[in-house]
């Protein structure tokens, strides 16, 4: 696997030399239970240092999940919609709460709360909703269940929406319209670079999904964190952030 990480080296040296403070972080989707997969995301993680945020289904989650993430230094769970259903409108993109459902409310409040039970104190209370799509109705609703952040895909319209953090991934290395091996690695790139030289003050959120990484996709991410180290990144504290 051939890698031109130039663009993003460029991008990380010119926001070095304007002084700007620059964060990272990473988030990973579909945690249900301790797999090998699991192991080596909390293994690279573990070597560089780096929170890796797992966004866990409610619904499905295990006990045994739980207890290696409150013993893991670097595993922080997150609420990942409630059964990770496909609930969307006939021809409409794939969502678990885009559409307007009666029970929609109701899944998120009781995501929560199983969350809350498994996970204790170790559980930062964010929203990641299937699909990176959810309506701005139940959005509104989020925070008074006792959410303090969302995180979608893609740049983040505002920094505070309806009393939640937005904090969003913005490189996904898997190409999931194609053969969901590692995406064209140039494009990725190159999306990292334009989000540092826009001057965002939004932390680069890495996107990735364990549990069908193929072998190029587990490197790429591993490189890209230590890039973005090497770089002069710093993880996002994302646990304090949504204290504030």
């Amino acid at each position: 696997m051939q890698v031109d990480w130039t663009p993003l080296r460029s991008a990380l040296r010119e926001a070095r030399g304007q002084g700007r403070a620059l964060r990272f972080w990473w988030r990973d989707d579909d945690a249900i239970a301790p797999t090998p997969a699991l192991e080596r995301l909390e293994g690279i993680a573990h070597a560089a240092n780096v929170p890796v945020h797992i966004a866990v289904i409610p619904a499905t989650a295990t006990p045994e999940l739980a207890e290696v993430s409150i013993a893991s230094k670097v595993l922080v769970p997150v609420v990942h919609g409630w059964a990770h259903a496909d609930t969307s409108a006939p021809e409409a993109k794939k969502s678990e709460f885009e559409r307007n459902r009666s029970e929609a409310a109701g899944e998120t409040a009781l995501g929560l709360a199983r969350m809350q039970k498994l996970f204790g104190a170790a559980l930062v209370p964010m929203f990641v909703p299937p699909w990176n799509r959810i309506s701005e109705g139940l959005v509104a609703q989020l925070a008074a269940q006792g959410y303090r952040g969302l995180s979608t895909f893609g740049p983040r319209g505002v920094e505070i929406l309806h009393g939640l953090h937005l904090v969003n991934t913005h490189v996904d290395p898997i190409f999931w319209r194609g053969n969901r091996g590692l995406a064209d690695t140039s494009w990725l790139i190159e999306t990292a670079a334009a989000h540092i030289r826009s001057g965002s003050s939004e932390p680069l959120g890495l996107l990735t999904h364990h549990l069908v990484h193929t072998d190029d996709i587990w490197a790429f991410s591993a490189r890209f964190i230590a890039e973005m180290q090497d770089g002069g990144a710093l993880p996002f504290d994302l646990k304090s952030a949504l204290k504030n």
